[in-house]
């Protein structure tokens, strides 16, 4: 919270009428009319959210404002400023309660021994940070004298500072200190000022030679020559000149340990004359420096500007125009009058008259109302003109990392239709109920304050960031904040990525989880329409369906769980060819299974079961396989276990066997080659394949009808 006291324009003219128009916004009509605080957020106001008026006697807004100055009035000897004006602002994420703003306006006339004065609080929200104007009367009502609180400015900031940790709002820098940075670019040109120019290229190299003590002065003036640049004597003083420009600044003002005095005191002579060799070392930039000192941007800025004035002079214009006709107009009727007959209609006939005159001459001075360069620079940012926005926003925001914001290295000018209002800085400000994402050029600030719409407003201000910055986005924050951006990228499945290592590490988490959701879902749709497929094929023999129909569901049952993985002989059992599996992305895991170690125990059962899968071969290929694994299994000793699912891919009932056999099951730790979960080109295959078995079970139904109508017909005829 910032506490600010502003200063009057004029000497002895302040004028609490003036005031409070300009705060009430009463050109504007908005001033909504309250009797107390009232922060409705659903008005359509521009500015004024509310106000208050305190230690006044009347309901009615003007007879406060005269009592006022009534009593100004009163105190006939002093020739002091009787109003003072001052500006309580918030931080932008802050929105204290009616409550708390009340209490701080009391708290601050209270500090300043003017609790017993008059005085018009209001509150505005026509910028990025809620603020409160309070216009006081200076003029004690009980004693008429004018209280000037002493080192007021320090009391304030002190004040500030405890209000602060009172009602826990954010701490601000109380120390009143000018903004060099808004002053360093001319808002009309974009010209860089030569002195900030010059303290940009040459301070830090310059602090660092001056602290080496082998750094002489003829270093010093090579080091001024590469930028164009040299000393000159001015009065009792040196000066940084530039040698092709009739620009200079003072040697002081760039370091201090350049000044006169200083470079005297170390170097002892000084010779300020420019040796040939040294200027041959001039930057290849020497004959662009006139060009360093400027924007990239000033030739759009000039127009900018060159176009406002234009539309300034065209509109006083106008005005001067219409102003002569009404006074023609005016004079016309003034030169009528002694003509009239009077009575008293003709009294009130002119009156009504010079009171129509002096209405028309108001109406046409509003509407020819001169606009300031930067509410023209905001009117055109609104309209999409983009170096508009780059001219308001020609000083640099600082990115806090403990704000909420989203930023990135790239970033492109844009206002989207959807913007609320545009701040006197060039932020675009966009709205939903409290919250609020405003848009400061180098970054998207995003400033929750209610959390039931949390999720669809960061939505917004996700795909905002996106339009804005691309793809790859620098998040700051809270772990709250991070943590709801990363849930919203995830659920609306958005492609970005982000720079925090801890937020990509989880959003590339939960881009694999999701793509692997969707590999489990295609596999499982290939198994329930294997099942139906196989369901319906009545050239299968019974005992073969079921133990087929057992295994799909045992396969169902696997690809629904998340964990294990799968395997090329299962995606052989479903259908899929050689080809297609070979083409497949695979990955190593380990993996525990169930098997059976090749021993005396197990050999007759295992071979018992190779011989029944021998029998249900058909494809050439595959007996190929089968038989060379076969004779590694009974020739070599480089077999030396065997999976279970290499029997029940293939239709064995395993557990049959197991009991005949008197067989014993083992866990196996085994690497092998699974099929990639998290791989596109895996989706591909398996969805066209999806698409097949479609076909597949659509052609086996057609089929099926076919055949009960031609049955129907054969016992028509009949």
């Amino acid at each position: 919270m910032i506490i600010r006291k502003i200063p009057r324009k004029k000497q002895n003219k302040s004028s609490f009428k003036n005031l409070s128009n300009y705060i009430l916004d009463k050109d504007n009509n908005n001033a909504k009319v309250l009797v107390d605080y009232m922060l409705d957020k659903n008005n359509e106001m521009d500015k004024v959210e509310g106000y208050h008026f305190t230690n006044c006697s009347f309901d009615n807004d003007e007879d406060n404002i005269n009592e006022i100055i009534n009593t100004q009035k009163l105190n006939t000897t002093t020739k002091q400023d009787k109003t003072l004006h001052l500006v309580v602002s918030f931080q932008e994420d802050e929105n204290p309660t009616l409550e708390i703003l009340q209490a701080i306006e009391e708290e601050i006339a209270k500090s300043l021994g003017m609790e017993d004065h008059q005085r018009l609080s209001v509150v505005h929200s026509n910028t990025n940070n809620l603020h409160i104007h309070i216009a006081i009367n200076k003029v004690n009502p009980h004693t008429l004298k004018v209280i000037n609180p002493y080192n007021d400015v320090r009391i304030l900031q002190e004040t500030a500072m405890k209000l602060e940790k009172k009602y826990n709002l954010k701490l601000d820098n109380h120390i009143s200190q000018k903004d060099k940075q808004s002053n360093k670019y001319n808002i009309h040109t974009m010209n860089c000022n030569f002195e900030t120019w010059v303290k940009e290229k040459l301070s830090k190299q310059v602090d660092l030679m001056l602290k080496d003590e082998k750094t002489t002065f003829k270093d010093i003036k090579q080091f001024l020559a590469e930028y164009d640049l040299e000393f000159r004597e001015r009065r009792k003083g040196f000066v940084i000149a530039s040698k092709s420009e009739k620009l200079f600044c003072k040697a002081s003002s760039i370091h201090r340990g350049l000044s006169k005095q200083a470079l005297e005191k170390r170097f002892k002579e000084l010779d300020l004359k420019q040796e040939k060799e040294n200027t041959q070392n001039i930057k290849e930039e020497k004959h662009e420096i006139k060009e360093q000192y400027q924007r990239p941007n000033k030739e759009t800025s000039k127009t900018l500007w060159e176009k406002y004035l234009r539309i300034e002079n065209e509109k006083k214009a106008e005005l001067d125009k219409e102003l002569r006709m009404l006074k023609l107009r005016r004079n016309e009727f003034k030169t009528s009058i002694p003509s009239m007959k009077f009575n008293k209609n003709t009294f009130a006939h002119v009156k009504n008259q010079r009171m129509i005159f002096k209405n028309k001459q108001k109406e046409l001075y509003q509407k020819y109302k001169r606009v300031s360069y930067r509410d023209f620079l905001i009117s055109e940012s609104l309209s999409g003109n983009e170096e508009a926005t780059r001219a308001l926003r020609r000083t640099k925001t600082k990115i806090n990392e403990n704000e909420n914001t989203l930023s990135s290295t790239q970033e492109k000018p844009k206002i989207f239709e959807n913007v609320d209002y545009i701040t006197k800085e060039g932020y675009a400000v966009y709205k939903s109920g409290f919250n609020k994402a405003i848009d400061k050029g180098e970054m998207l600030k995003v400033s929750l304050i209610n959390d039931k719409d949390d999720k669809e407003f960061l939505l917004n201000s996700l795909l905002m960031a996106i339009d804005r910055f691309g793809n790859h986005l620098n998040i700051t924050g809270d772990d709250k904040f991070k943590r709801n951006i990363l849930e919203v990228a995830n659920d609306y499945n958005l492609n970005v990525s982000f720079s925090d290592q801890r937020m990509q590490k989880i959003q590339e988490e939960n881009n694999n989880k999701r793509q692997e959701m969707k590999t489990r879902k295609v596999l499982k749709n290939i198994i329930e329409l294997k099942i139906k497929l196989t369901e319906q094929d009545k050239d299968i023999d019974e005992n073969i369906k079921e133990k087929e129909l057992k295994a799909l569901k045992f396969s169902l049952k696997k690809i629904s769980n998340s964990t294990p993985s799968i395997f090329k002989g299962e995606l052989k059992k479903l259908g899929f060819s050689y080809k297609e599996i070979d083409s497949m992305d695979t990955e190593s895991v380990c993996i525990e299974i169930d098997g059976f170690i090749v021993n005396s125990a197990n050999k007759e059962g295992l071979i018992a079961m190779n011989e029944e899968i021998k029998q249900t071969l058909i494809d050439d290929e595959e007996i190929k396989r089968f038989e060379k694994f076969e004779h590694l299994f009974l020739n070599t000793n480089k077999i030396t276990d065997i999976a279970k699912g290499f029997y029940t891919n293939r239709k064995i009932d395993a557990d049959e066997y197991i009991k005949r056999f008197s067989m014993q099951e083992s866990k196996i730790n085994k690497v092998a080659n699974a099929i990639s979960m998290l791989s596109d080109k895996n989706i591909d295959i398996m969805e066209k394949y999806a698409k097949k078995l479609e076909k597949d079970l659509k052609y086996q139904y057609l089929k099926k009808v076919e055949v009960i109508e031609n049955n129907d017909i054969n016992l028509n005829n009949f």
